[in-house]
Order: C-alpha cells, then sequence, then structure tokens
C-alpha cells in the first residue's frame, strides 16, 4: 500500500470513527493509525488536497456533530465526547471561530450547506518529475545561529535569513564547513508552526556568544534532495518529497526535524531528511 492509499484509508478511519464511543480525531492519532510520524501525515495530507490536516479534522468534527444534533435534538453535552471535544468551552470557541456564531443560535437558525466542511476524498496526483533522492549517512555536529519561532501561516523566511546575516559575522564558522544551514523542527503537531535555526557550523569546543542558540545534530542516516532551481518553487520540491518520493518508498522519514544546507558559492539548496530510527530529537 502506498502513501495515498493509507492516507485515503486513514481518512476513512476517521470519518468512520466520529459518532462512536472512540472517535480517531487528533493529528496525532491518525498518524499513528497510518505508521506515519504526524508531520509526515499532516504532509501528505497536504500534498493531496492544499488543505491544512489539522483545520480539516476540526472543520468535519464540527460539521458531523452539528449535524447529528439538529437531526436528534440530543444534547450537544451528550454528543461531544463522541465527536472528539473534551468540553463544551472547547466546542463553544471552535463554534464561534468556524460559524461567527453560538452552538445555541446554530441549534436555533441551523446552518447553510455552504458552511459545512464536505468531506473531502483526496486527488492521486499526476506522476511529479523524478527528484533523485540519495541516502546518506553523516556524523553529529553543531550549528550556532539564531532561533526562530515561525507560525502555520508563515510563507517566507526572507526577513529571518536577514536579520541572521547581519550578525553571522559574530560567529567563529567551522573552517571545514563554510555553508550555512536551516534547521527546523516542528512542534507537537505540525499545523501549530516550527522552529527555525539559521546558522553555521562550528567546532565543537569553541566559545560562541550568549547571543546565538547551539544544536547539536547526532549522527543521523538521510535522504538528501538537490534543489536547484528558483528559491520560490521550493514548496514544490517538498510536495514531491512527502506526496510522492516517500509515498513510494519503503524509508520513512523521521518527521520532526530536518534541515537545508546552502553550500557557500553554489546556487542549490541541499534537503537533508532524517530516516525513522531511534534517532532522538537534537538537543
Amino acid at each position: 500500500m502506498d502513501g495515498y492509499d493509507n492516507l485515503v484509508q486513514t481518512l476513512s478511519r476517521f470519518e468512520q470513527s466520529l459518532g462512536g464511543q472512540h472517535p480517531l480525531t487528533s493529528v496525532q492519532t491518525l498518524a499513528k493509525v497510518s505508521g506515519y510520524s504526524p508531520h509526515h501525515f499532516s504532509r501528505l495530507f497536504s500534498s493531496h488536497t492544499n488543505l491544512r490536516l489539522k483545520e480539516y479534522l476540526q472543520a468535519r468534527q464540527l460539521t458531523a456533530l452539528i449535524l447529528q444534533a439538529l437531526a436528534d435534538e440530543r444534547s450537544y453535552a451528550d454528543l461531544l465526547p463522541l465527536y472528539g471535544f473534551e468540553d463544551y468551552e472547547t466546542f463553544y470557541r471552535c463554534c464561534k471561530r468556524r460559524f461567527g456564531t453560538s452552538p445555541g443560535a446554530i441549534r436555533k437558525q441551523g446552518l447553510q450547506r455552504s458552511e459545512l466542511q464536505e468531506r473531502i476524498h483526496p486527488a492521486r496526483k499526476e506522476e511529479a518529475e523524478p527528484l533523485l533522492g540519495e541516502e546518506v549517512q553523516l556524523d553529529g555536529f553543531l550549528l550556532c545561529g539564531l532561533s526562530f519561532y515561525l507560525g502555520p501561516e508563515t510563507r517566507s523566511f526572507h526577513t529571518i535569513w536577514q536579520q541572521f546575516a547581519k550578525h553571522q559575522h559574530l560567529i567563529p564558522s567551522h573552517p571545514a564547513d563554510k555553508a550555512s544551514y536551516q534547521y527546523s523542527a516542528w512542534l507537537e503537531e505540525a499545523s501549530d508552526g516550527m522552529s527555525v535555526l539559521c546558522a553555521v557550523p562550528v567546532e565543537k569546543d569553541s566559545e560562541q556568544n550568549p547571543l546565538f542558540s547551539l544544536r547539536s545534530i547526532p549522527p543521523c542516516r538521510y535522504v538528501r534532495f538537490i534543489h536547484d532551481q528558483d528559491v520560490t518553487s521550493i514548496p514544490k520540491t517538498y510536495q514531491y518529497i512527502y506526496g510522492t518520493y516517500f509515498a513510494h518508498s519503503e524509508m520513512q522519514p523521521l518527521g520532526n526535524w530536518e534541515f537545508q544546507r546552502y553550500p557557500e558559492g553554489e546556487q542549490l539548496i541541499e534537503i537533508y531528511i532524517p530516516l525513522r530510527t531511534q534517532t532522538p530529537l537534537p538537543s
């Protein structure tokens, strides 16, 4: 079963669980069902739907619960646990955020069909032009740079790299590696944003300015991809990596961190995706 079939099957189990005693409504739970990491499953979903997984799941929970409440007039309190809501307060906030009105008003006035989240059926993407992935083993190394938090709506990394460029001269970089790095680590759910470190490699015993953050990258096995197109097309490269390459591969990404390497003087980006092993999150 490839990644697409796995995605369709997992989403079907999500739909079947709604209204039951054990609804599968969190990104982590569905990722576990799929056998993928939360980040990998979220990226796989997005690559086939152009939607954010967490928002879609919550919209389907709301839609299914409200339709059930309107159909049989059961109280919201009775239905909440069957659709994955822990309490009425959470349900109320979700209703206000999505529909702009309260659950009580919805029960009295109903909703327009256009306001409901229909069940989606992910389309199998046509095969993209193959992007060669090379499996590599790297020793551990140390990065030093500036840390940033990026929310889920972030579309450009240009501003944070501008800030790092102003201070990069203060870091005594490693004599054997003059490249720059972008290390990214995702929060508990991929849709919550990520931590990014704009950095350069440094020698492990070197002293650094307290302005900077250090990140120890452990020895690890990776798949390395080379992006040699315009930087604006890199989202398509990631769509291929998660939606096609790993979807058809027996290898699985670790899923909670990765890094990009920018070799000095070259117009390309090396993307390193750590493979699932016993490797811990870098400290």
